[in-house]
């Protein structure tokens, strides 16, 4: 009985004991020093008294990433036109390189450049052995600059043909629906272009077509070329 009373008594005695020593504490250590009570709300006092306009520093009003500079109008056109400049002149000296460019063609963008080889998942009403040229360029890159298209580059920069050299069929695909009718299995028509020149002429050869025209295939003769040459999108 003894024993559990004076575990009852015990958190008592310790509380009370806690609460006297904190007073301790907080009580003026001696005459003309200010309790730490004082010192902490004399502090936060001052802390709350912010100025007008005051924006704490954080991730969202200081980012940790670096300011972006505008660059300067006049500038940016002085070296846009040094860039065209500078490229106009190595179009009209021949000192590109090799070049590739990026084509719509068929429904589908290709990476082409010369001697590719584009298996085409379409018929085209064309020979084997014709050439055709492709229209609708939206890219030509060089070794030292890159020529894009806002969407298309213009007919008379940039010249991209094709020579078709196959015209077979895919191998039977089987489908997995089962449905009763006869000829279920058919082939698709496919068609292999080989793209035998990427080329920037030095003096414009297009033609002026209207945007109709550019989406359909025109029987156009290519300069050079054959009987059996014409121009497609």
């Amino acid at each position: 009985m003894a024993a559990a009373l004076a575990a009852s008594a015990l958190p008592v005695t310790f509380g009370r004991l806690v609460s006297a020593c904190s007073r301790s504490v907080l009580r003026a250590s001696g005459p003309g020093e200010a309790s730490l009570w004082s010192a902490s709300r004399r502090f936060s006092s001052q802390s709350a008294s912010f100025p007008q306009g005051y924006v704490p520093k954080t991730s969202l009003s200081s980012p940790p990433w670096p300011e972006v500079v505008v660059p300067d109008p006049v500038e940016e056109a002085r070296h846009h036109a040094e860039v065209v400049e500078k490229v106009n002149e190595l179009i009209a000296r021949g000192q590109y390189g090799r070049l590739f460019a990026v084509v719509h063609f068929a429904s589908h963008q290709w990476k082409v450049t010369s001697e590719d080889l584009i298996l085409i998942e379409n018929k085209l009403d064309v020979a084997c052995g014709e050439r055709i040229r492709l229209e609708k360029v939206l890219l030509v890159g060089a070794d030292d600059f890159t020529l894009l298209g806002r969407p298309l580059l213009g007919k008379d920069l940039v010249h991209v043909e094709a020579t078709v050299i196959e015209k077979t069929e895919s191998w039977p695909k089987i489908n997995m629906r089962f449905k009763k009718r006869k000829n279920y299995k058919r082939k698709r028509r496919r068609t292999v272009c080989a793209e035998s020149r990427v080329w920037l002429p030095l003096e414009g050869r297009g033609r002026k077509e209207s945007q109709t025209q550019r989406d359909r295939v025109s029987c156009v003769p290519i300069p050079g070329g054959g009987s059996s040459d014409f121009i497609s999108p």
